[in-house]
């Protein structure tokens, strides 16, 4: 009779254990995608740089904002690479060889006026036209 039981409670827990190692992995795949930029902040085993950029993209829209400003400085950076001249204006020659190929691919389209030149605050217009957001 014991060796019945021993026999019984084995393979009760053959089944049972199974089964809940089975429920925990559910539970752990269910919650460690949601959780695992928290637990990346805790764990002394991260690096510094991780955890930083999972700080980073936990913060809100006011990223986007600088990313603009960013953006709109690297424009205005490259218009004045172009800008060989400093006479606030660049024609589609100078555009082309600053490299700054969006103004020469898109130079009619910005050139309103049709003056052969065109100025920094033309071409933000043209790209709030088609999107842009500053």
């Amino acid at each position: 009779m014991k060796s019945f039981l021993t026999l019984l409670a084995v393979s009760s827990l053959a089944i049972i254990l199974p089964a809940a190692a089975l429920a925990q992995s559910t539970v752990n795949a269910t919650t460690t995608p949601a959780r695992q930029g928290m637990a990346q902040l805790g764990d002394p085993y991260v690096p510094a740089h991780v955890k930083a950029a999972v700080r980073i993209a936990a913060r809100p829209a006011a990223a986007g904002a600088s990313l603009q400003e960013r953006a709109l400085q690297k424009l205005q950076a490259k218009f004045s690479e172009a800008d060989s001249s400093n006479s606030g204006s660049v024609t589609k020659a100078q555009a082309q060889q600053a490299g700054f190929g969006f103004v020469a691919n898109n130079f009619e389209q910005i050139d309103v006026n049709h003056a052969g030149r065109v100025t920094f605050d033309n071409i933000k217009a043209y790209m709030r036209a088609n999107g842009a957001n500053f």
